[in-house]
């Protein structure tokens, strides 16, 4: 239910709210030596699940025992961006605020109570509720009986902005994360944009 009938903006984790993914490939590294960064950034050209899971059924790659414990800890060191915290803050007032990740929802949560934006956000949706971001985007836009044309997905993955056009949902690349400009765009998205000030003004263009 959507009684304010606010438009929607879901927000990926890492690598657009905070830039973990040089620590989550570390830890992946340790336990894989022959990974390469280049091998790890192709895990994210479609479902990030499906990829590291085909690449475990083919033997290429063991997932750490300890990753998740490693990625909570590590994960509670970084910080927000200002312009972003303060981008949160100002969305917040004019649209539903979600997060659809490959994380765990629990360190998401975590995460955001200590940046003192928790309330900003209506919906974290991680791995744990599905592998699919595809699945999730849905169930976000059947919850609060929204048509596709009023969400906005913002990502930095090229993986990300195919599960959103599998919704009809307009993305926005990011390139501060994982992906840069020239792969993300092979999605098609909506928009690229190269620095958090422009984000507000990009949303806003797409969901008038």
């Amino acid at each position: 239910m959507n009684p304010e009938n606010k438009k929607l903006v879901i927000f990926d984790f890492d690598g657009v709210l905070v830039n973990t993914l040089p620590m989550a490939y570390q830890i992946h590294k340790d336990r894989n030596n022959h990974l390469t960064w280049e091998r790890f950034q192709d895990f994210l050209n479609g479902n990030f699940v499906e990829g590291i899971g085909e690449a475990i059924t083919l033997g290429e790659h063991v997932v750490p025992d300890n990753f998740h414990d490693e990625y909570q800890k590590n994960l509670l060191t970084f910080t927000i961006h200002d312009i972003l915290n303060d981008t949160i803050l100002s969305l917040a007032d004019r649209y539903i605020l979600t997060v659809v990740s490959s994380s765990r929802s629990s360190f998401i949560q975590e995460f955001l109570q200590k940046e003192n934006l928790a309330k900003s956000f209506t919906d974290i949706l991680g791995v744990d509720i599905h592998s699919s971001k595809v699945f999730k985007i849905n169930a976000l836009l059947e919850k609060y009986n929204l048509k596709s044309e009023d969400a906005v997905f913002i990502t930095d993955t090229l993986g990300d902005v195919r599960e959103a056009n599998e919704c009809n949902v307009a993305s926005i690349g990011v390139t501060w994360g994982l992906h840069d400009r020239q792969i993300i765009e092979k999605g098609n998205p909506r928009a690229v944009i190269d620095n958090p000030p422009e984000l507000l003004g990009t949303i806003e263009r797409i969901l008038r």
